[in-house]
Formats: C-alpha cells, sequence, structure tokens
C-alpha cells in the first residue's frame, strides 16, 4: 500500500502535462496538421475557435514577430482572446469618433446627371457630374471635408460610391454647394451601377473620412 500513492502522484503529475493547453505549438506550419491538430481537437468548442483564429492569423502574418518558438496552445489562446478585445476596444473608439464626425458635418447628394461626351466641345468621354450639400452642425469653421456618398439601390444593395475632398470655409450653422465629377468607364461595375440608377430609385450614405477645422483640428477616421 505504500507504493501505491507515489504511483498515483506521478499519474497526477503525468496527466496535468499532458493538458492539450500545455502542448508546444511546432514552429514549422507544414507539421501543424499531424502534430498540433491532435491537441486542438480535445479543447472545448470556444478554445478551438480562439485557437483556430490565431493560427489562421499566424499564417497570414498577422501575428506581429510571429509565433515565438516555445508558445503553447493556452498561451496562443490567451494571446488570442487579448487581441480580439483589444480589436473590440478599436472598433469602439472609431465608431465614437465616426458619429462625432457625422453630427460635425451632413453631407447630402443634391443631384447627379450624366453628361455625354461631345467632340465637338472637346470632350472626349462620359463623366457624371454630383451637386453635394456640407452642412457644418459643429460649433467651429470647418475648412474641410472627405469621404463617400455610396449608392444604394431599390433592394438595399450598393451598387457604387463617389470619394470627395471638399476644400471650402464653412461657418457653424451654414451649408455650401459643391460640384464634382467622375469621369464614367463602363468597364467599372461600380461605375455601371451609380451610372444606370434612376432617380427616385435610390437613396445614398454618406461615409466620413476627415473633418478639418479652420483651428488646424481634426476629426479623421479609417474606413478601410
Amino acid at each position: 500500500m505504500k507504493l501505491v500513492a507515489p504511483f498515483l502522484a506521478v499519474a497526477l503529475i503525468l496527466s496535468a502535462c499532458s493538458k492539450p493547453t500545455d502542448a508546444v505549438i511546432p514552429s514549422d506550419m507544414a507539421s501543424w496538421d499531424e502534430k498540433l491538430m491532435p491537441e486542438v481537437k480535445k479543447l472545448s468548442d470556444p478554445d478551438r475557435e480562439k485557437i483556430g483564429a490565431y493560427l489562421g492569423r499566424a499564417r497570414r502574418g498577422e501575428v506581429f514577430g510571429g509565433i515565438p518558438l516555445g508558445t503553447t496552445i493556452g498561451q496562443a489562446i490567451d494571446a488570442q482572446t487579448e487581441w480580439e478585445n483589444a480589436q473590440a476596444i478599436k472598433r469602439a473608439e472609431e465608431e465614437s469618433l465616426r458619429r462625432k464626425l457625422e453630427q460635425a458635418a451632413a453631407v447630402t447628394l443634391i443631384a447627379k446627371h450624366k453628361v455625354p461626351k461631345d467632340y465637338g466641345l472637346g470632350r472626349r468621354g462620359e463623366y457624371q457630374e454630383f451637386l453635394i450639400k456640407v452642412q457644418n452642425n459643429s460649433e467651429k469653421p470647418i475648412v474641410g471635408v472627405s469621404g463617400q456618398i455610396k449608392f444604394i439601390d431599390l433592394f438595399d444593395k450598393e451598387v457604387g460610391s463617389v470619394y470627395f475632398k471638399i476644400s471650402e470655409s464653412i461657418e457653424p450653422g451654414k451649408s455650401v454647394a459643391w460640384s464634382g465629377r467622375q469621369d464614367y468607364n463602363q468597364s467599372i461595375d461600380a461605375h455601371r451601377g451609380v451610372w444606370n440608377l434612376e432617380e427616385g430609385k435610390y437613396t445614398t450614405k454618406f461615409i466620413p473620412e476627415m473633418v478639418v477645422f479652420d483651428d488646424g483640428t481634426k476629426l479623421a477616421v479609417s474606413n478601410q
């Protein structure tokens, strides 16, 4: 009976060391299916999703500095959780900033129309003109606004967009009208989509990118 306790202790130690989260991720990605996946299959569903996402980012080269030598499955799961939390915070901050941008400047499409080619007037190609209204809803003068106007058809499908960058002085509570053009290339789906939209059969959505105030301050968000 005295020998039973040591054997049980050894068994418990071996069991504790054989947890799938303790398995080291091989540095050779080609061996993952053979050496790593058997351990991954032992994980709970949430942990499998985490390690799968981490390994996917590693394959795409999105893990900064690569996977450190000796990293275990458990450490990778923790790293993925930390990364996801950081991304969630970043998205929340960007959404808050985007709302501030939308509140600072309201951009609406007043009209769009097609301009055909006319060799007599020196127009060798077709293009579309867009008339845009920019309203300054902030408390400071605005000197620049950039972003996109997305065009959405009757079936709520985005068919194209127009990027604009306006450098106009707009006092608080005031608005300006700005016109821009986009050369028409019928081989580009987005160009055709916007070109063929009929009046009254589409809606638009303003996606802000940057608002520049006359005091040099800016509100900016990435739309990538």
